[in-house]
């Protein structure tokens, strides 16, 4: 490495880097699928495991290894720049059934070359029709599920479509232990063993599955270090002849051996992240608490001389550009439940280490720095922030760069996190070192297996089911409880139990849909995953089956939270309490979507609204939260109870398209309420009034995670002592026991503008939920949704 680095020129580095990425439009890539495909060929007759492991140590063996101009961490999960992984033995058929749309369709297009149509319809579709999960799923889902999912009152399909995501592996095992420590202990279970022993058969069989991939890592590092020397040899300029032969060194260590430099970690790290989105593409694979794991090698580095602050930040910034680089490839359902290609990588700094001390340290404000710099999309940069340890000089730098407005960091407050983890069942020492996972999920690397975010379910549904028997208005299908004519509701009572009939009856339908999942998966395994779970390795029994450390119920997360309690305060105050109108009334305007029915839709829309500190609104939120994280805690899941969470993603846009009117004054078709925010422009007594409404969800209970957005005025949010203000908001955030917030700073006018004429805004970063994604990159009703939120002008 050069001893010295200005940020100048390093800079011009990234920069060239980032437009690189950023110039490429997103490839499906068939390479790896092939790969697959020919290896389950060639391994006919082994155990599934088997197969799997196999396959992916032949695309260690045979994928393209490149690597791009001016790169100093190399790593590709592909073969294309900006590209999407076709993982057949997960989901093959979307792609034969969009392949003539997926080059246009309204949510995150990719182009398919002719070479990989071809590729897909020869060798992947011919071998894996009718063995894939998805198409298992599609045959053995209950028929109650089929039809709430048709009528756009859930979404379940994630984990059958997607690998399993929202894991986070641990880095720092292969970091410090490398492959060659992982084989030993591989090695040490597999002599514990005996073939007279019911069951040692099938462990050896997942321990020789593990020791494919582990040999799969070895020999792909071996392979990047073999490219580098060869463009080595033919490189002419000097410096970056020296850069390649680096390359070569590190490669030629890790992730083989132990790391012993801050580059070597790095590298190393990034090839275990490539090798699990081989296995599996899907979203929310996590570096997790980055700084802490990593911060030992800069701090050596730093002390011996071997490194500067400049050139540890520059390896950083290439590694933030590297994390652009993949784009999730999802069915086009899916993608717009999740639209901008969102990969979820979330990393985060801060918090505490597992004494409960202040664990930030230089290397966190040089991550911070790091997302600063290159201003992309990933990784999703998280912040733990503890309001009783961590020191003020690490959340002015927080602020600062939330300033920025590039959607960055999202803000957890890190004792909620912690007792979130201690509801899952994870001890106080361990759960002090809880990482942000997916959007704003809670996970433990190494030691947690949970489907985070298993499946949405649509609160504005559920309301309207309550209103219709349990019919919806959209598809005219009978989908939820039969609740009975409204009309006969005598009293408000009435009204509510049938509003929680109907969340009963939607949740034990997932909860039915799951059961049935969670026993076709257990055929995805994942033993690139597995190979930093230790407890995968002790138990020889693999991530999906359960092997982890603590194996926890999957995550079942409510869209449309204000949606629920601005319609049920609107049918209590309107219906019942004031009797403004009869319930007959308010059917017939639903039904009508208002049409003709503007006086009742205006009373509606000027009822009391969530998020404004009403004590009514607070209370609603308070009791329905409680009553349905009891009913989702009551289920008991094969590896324990399930858990609730708020995380739209951006599924607040697709589900509304799916929900008549509402009794808050919402109209027909348009989006719901994103997360735990307030409706769209209702929240009009600052951002103080929306904490305080926020603080009465139950957010340790909704343990996978809750999230709240706030748009900020540029003036405002860049104003005279905005610094001092945002700080002192977070850590009122902090007191109330509030888990999440997120900032977008931008001019809507400047969204509006971005609609109008996006060739001009291609570089426009926006939080669309629990990512951040390009702004002209989404679809129009996403990014309406986006416009539409309420710009903060005071707290």
């Amino acid at each position: 490495m050069q001893k010295t680095t200005s940020k100048k020129s390093y800079m011009e580095r990234i920069n060239r880097l980032k437009e690189r990425v950023l110039e490429k439009y997103p490839e499906i890539d068939m390479e790896n699928a092939v790969i697959l495909t020919r290896g389950f060929q060639e391994s006919e007759g082994e155990p599934h495991v088997v197969q799997k492991a196999y396959a992916i140590r032949k695309q260690c063996m045979e994928k393209s290894i490149p690597i791009w101009d001016d790169e100093l961490i190399v790593g590709n999960s592909g073969s294309k720049q900006r590209g999407g992984l076709v993982c057949p033995d997960d989901c093959w058929s979307f792609i034969d059934r969009e392949i003539d749309t997926i080059n246009e369709r309204q949510y995150d297009p990719f182009h398919l070359k002719e070479e990989d149509r071809e590729l897909f319809l020869e060798v992947v579709k011919p071998y894996w029709k009718g063995r894939s999960i998805n198409e298992k799923w599609e045959k053995q889902m209950p028929d109650v599920v089929r039809t709430l999912r048709d009528c756009g009152a859930i979404y379940i399909d994630r984990k059958c479509v997607r690998g399993w995501g929202e894991l986070t592996p641990d880095y720092q095992m292969i970091i410090q232990e490398g492959v060659e420590g992982i084989e030993k202990r591989i090695e040490a279970v597999r002599e514990t063993l005996d073939l007279s022993v019911p069951g040692d058969f099938e462990k050896m069989n997942y321990l020789r599955a593990l020791s494919l991939v582990a040999d799969g890592l070895r020999q792909l590092g071996k392979r990047y270090s073999a490219k580098a020397k060869e463009m080595a040899e033919a490189e002419t300029d000097p410096k970056r002849k020296k850069e390649l032969l680096d390359i070569a060194e590190v490669c030629d260590r890790v992730p083989e051996k132990p790391a012993r430099t801050f580059r070597e970690a790095i590298q190393s790290m990034y090839f275990l992240h490539i090798c699990v989105f081989m296995e599996h593409e899907a979203p929310s694979y996590n570096p997790g608490c980055f700084d802490q794991y990593m911060y030992p090698y800069y701090k050596a580095d730093l002390e011996a001389g071997r490194i500067t602050e400049d050139e540890a930040q520059e390896l950083l910034d290439c590694l933030w550009v590297k994390f652009s680089e993949t784009c999730m490839l999802q069915d086009a359902t899916t993608a717009r439940y999740s639209a901008g290609y969102p990969m979820f990588q979330n990393l985060c700094v801060g918090g505490v280490d597992e004494d409960g001390m202040d664990a930030v340290n230089d290397l966190s404000y040089l991550v911070l720095q790091a997302t600063m710099d290159v201003q992309m999309y990933q990784p999703s940069l998280s912040v733990k922030y503890n309001l009783a340890r961590n020191p003020d000089k690490f959340l002015k730098k927080v602020v600062e760069l939330m300033q920025m407005g590039t959607g960055f960091p999202a803000f957890h407050n890190d004792e909620a996190g912690i007792m979130m983890m201690m509801n899952k069942g994870v001890p106080l020492r361990e759960a002090y070192h809880w990482n942000p996972c997916g959007c704003v999920e809670t996970s433990l690397a190494g030691k947690q297996r949970c489907y985070t975010s298993y499946c949405d379910y649509n609160l504005g549904a559920v309301v309207e089911f309550a209103l219709n028997d349990g019919k919806s208005r959209k598809y005219g299908r009978y989908a939820g409880a039969r609740t009975g004519d409204p009309r006969n509701f005598g009293t408000f009572g009435q009204f509510l139990e049938a509003v929680k009939a109907q969340i009963r009856f939607m949740l034990k339908a997932v909860v039915e849909g799951n059961q049935v999942c969670t026993q076709i998966v257990r055929d995805m395994e994942c033993p690139v995953a597995s190979l930093t779970f230790k407890e995968c390795i002790e138990n020889a029994s693999d991530y999906a089956w359960g092997g982890a450390k603590y194996s926890i119920g999957d995550g079942l997360d409510a869209i449309g939270v204000a949606d629920l309690i601005n319609s049920i305060l609107a049918v209590k105050e309107l219906v019942y309490d004031q009797k403004a109108f009869t319930m007959d009334t308010l059917c017939k305007a639903l039904e009508a979507g208002f049409e003709g029915y503007e006086d009742v839709q205006a009373m509606c829309a000027h009822a009391t609204k969530y998020g404004n500190d009403d004590d009514s609104a607070n209370q609603i939120a308070k009791d329905m939260f409680n009553y349905i994280a009891d009913y989702i805690e009551s289920f008991q899941h094969p590896y324990g109870h399930y858990n609730g969470g708020i995380l739209p993603v951006s599924g607040n846009t697709p589900f509304g398209m799916e929900v008549g009117a509402l009794p808050s004054g919402r109209k027909a078709y348009v989006p719901l309420g994103d997360g735990i925010s307030p409706n769209q422009g209702t929240d009009t007594n600052g951002m103080s009034a929306v904490l305080k409404s926020c603080s009465y969800i139950p957010h340790a209970r909704f343990n996978q995670g809750t999230l709240l957005n706030q748009k900020l005025d540029p003036a405002f949010a860049r104003g005279e002592k905005a610094v001092e203000s945002l700080m002192g908001y977070l850590k009122s955030l902090c007191a109330m026991g509030i888990f999440h917030v997120q900032f977008n700073v931008v001019d809507p006018e400047e969204l509006k503008d971005a609609q109008e004429n996006p060739e001009d805004h291609s570089d426009l970063l926006i939080r669309v939920a629990g990512y951040t994604a390009y702004f002209t990159e989404l679809g129009p009703e996403t990014q309406g949704d986006i416009i539409s939120r309420t710009t903060q002008t005071h707290i």
